[in-house]
């Protein structure tokens, strides 16, 4: 069913995002690298603050700052009331 499908490919995006974080920060910080910005920014949203801000500062901060801003765009027309 789908929600089987659903719950079977939030344990796989869990899994890989405790991966990510588990890893060296320099290591993961190079396959972020190479990520496309929109990809690696829903795998650093979910991890840890202290695992993707090691992440972060190993990226060129122009790879940083375009990921950066989709984070915090993402809730930008949640309404607030």
């Amino acid at each position: 069913t789908m929600a089987l499908a659903d719950s079977a490919a939030e344990d796989d995006l869990s899994r890989l995002t405790s991966v990510y974080e588990n890893m060296k920060a320099k290591d993961a910080a190079k396959l972020f690298e190479e990520m496309d910005p929109q990809f690696s920014a829903g795998f650093l949203g979910r991890m840890r603050p202290d695992a993707a801000a090691a992440i972060f500062a190993g990226m060129t901060p122009a790879k940083a700052y375009s990921i950066s801003v989709i984070l915090a765009g993402r809730n930008a027309d949640v309404p607030t009331e």
